[in-house]
């Protein structure tokens, strides 16, 4: 792994365990400050509301000015809304917090997903599945942080200082030691980018990337994963405190104890990706959403939320890596408009995590904790039904396409010589 990708990993690393501590907090804080659970889903929901709006900007960005100005601007934004917490107290504020996270998530996703795709041309799912796994050890480590500290000391204060401090530490790896990478020509794709499973290169403007029938296939993807998925994104410490009864301490040694999902799955599905394409593993999150949802349903309790917790960690720690080979395998085909490409892609998940918390909070008040994790399992179910089967097929039969294309010019070439 070359050194501006070890960089990634650090500041990925870095970045999460700061901004960890601020998603596990956030959902007990807005309840310290009265918010009712469709108040809180609108908060949680505003860091993904406003990504789709910045994604596609901060492509742009990235292939005018370059990647590590994207990530510099992600970083310091970061700082920025840690250092707020400070002083916020009301709703209206944690909802500006939320917004300004939002915006560095934007910046930073696109500008990573650039430079490693650029630097690790053959590795690129292994390579995303190092950085996704320091960023989610770092996120569900520092929910366990959280919640001992909360428990210690029943100070809020206390984290968003902690937090403050850490969030610091990503601008100055990111202004040291991540150098930006040139734009290139679209290039050929290697191993672990647009093989026999993945879809055929990408037209070069990113606003009509979504003619294409397999890419409006993985937008659809993108888009039902990430609503099913942040159904229970923040939502999982309100259900557990209110409906499992746990405690601060428990439900931050949950987060701790579901990193062995992370770390067990997460590095074997990016070798899956690189080796065997993207379509293996496509649908996993929205299956793992599924599944996870019965589990919560059935078993109200420690063991229950932790083995839940568990197969959607599972599910996130083998679909992003493949998320990522998409995205990298389209930037890098696109050339100088690579950016606003992954960007464009990456916007219809960011829209999906939008959605999930209001849709969670919207039914959790009309109908009850438990319909709103019958809605997410039906979500899930029909995102493989609906989605994933088709992307599949849609897949195999543009590679038997490009399989039969390429025999037909090797024998072209056999004749004339």
């Amino acid at each position: 792994m070359r050194r501006t990708a070890r960089a990634v990993v650090v500041e990925g690393f870095l970045n999460k365990l700061g901004f960890g501590i601020v998603t596990f907090a956030i959902p007990l804080y807005a309840l310290h400050l009265g918010l009712n659970v469709a108040e809180i889903g609108v908060v949680v929901a505003a860091k993904a509301a406003v990504q789709p709006l910045i994604k596609p900007l901060m492509g742009v960005v990235i292939d005018r000015f370059g990647s590590r100005r994207g990530y510099l601007a992600a970083t310091s934004l970061r700082f920025l809304s840690s250092a707020v917490l400070l002083i916020v107290d009301t709703a209206a504020g944690l909802l500006a917090v939320r917004l300004i996270q939002g915006a560095a998530s934007a910046a930073q996703e696109p500008a990573s997903i650039t430079v490693l795709a650029k630097t690790q041309r053959d590795r690129l799912g292994r390579a995303f599945s190092m950085v996704l796994a320091a960023r989610d050890v770092a996120k569900v480590s520092a929910g366990a942080v959280a919640g001992l500290l909360l428990a210690a000391t029943g100070s809020f204060t206390v984290l968003w200082a902690i937090v403050a401090v850490i969030a610091l530490l990503p601008v100055l790896v990111v202004f040291l030691f991540v150098h930006d990478v040139a734009p290139e020509s679209g290039e050929p794709a290697g191993p672990g980018e647009l093989h026999d499973s993945e879809p055929a290169p990408m037209p070069e403007e990113a606003g009509r990337i979504l003619r294409s029938p397999t890419l409006r296939l993985i937008a659809g993807l993108g888009l039902m994963a990430g609503m099913t998925a942040h159904m229970t994104h923040a939502m999982f410490q309100v259900y557990a405190s209110e409906v499992a009864g746990l405690g601060p301490a428990q439900i931050g040694l949950i987060y701790s104890l579901s990193v062995a999902s992370l770390l067990v799955v997460g590095p074997p599905a990016g070798w899956v990706a690189d080796r065997y394409g993207t379509g293996v593993l496509a649908s996993s999150r929205a299956v793992a959403n599924a599944v996870s949802s019965v589990v919560y349903i059935a078993f109200p309790v420690f063991g229950g939320m932790l083995g839940g917790r568990m197969i959607d960690d599972a599910g996130k720690a083998a679909f992003r890596p493949t998320w990522a080979s998409l995205l990298g395998g389209a930037s890098r085909r696109a050339g100088p408009r690579g950016g606003r490409v992954a960007a464009n892609l990456d916007a219809m998940m960011s829209f999906g995590e939008a959605l999930g918390p209001v849709v969670a909070g919207l039914i959790w008040n009309w109908a009850g904790a438990a319909w709103f994790l019958v809605a997410r399992a039906v979500l899930g179910i029909a995102t493989e039904l609906l989605v994933g089967r088709r992307l599949r097929r849609v897949m195999a039969e543009e590679a038997r396409a490009r399989s039969a294309d390429r025999l037909e010019g090797e024998a072209e070439l056999a004749l004339r010589e």
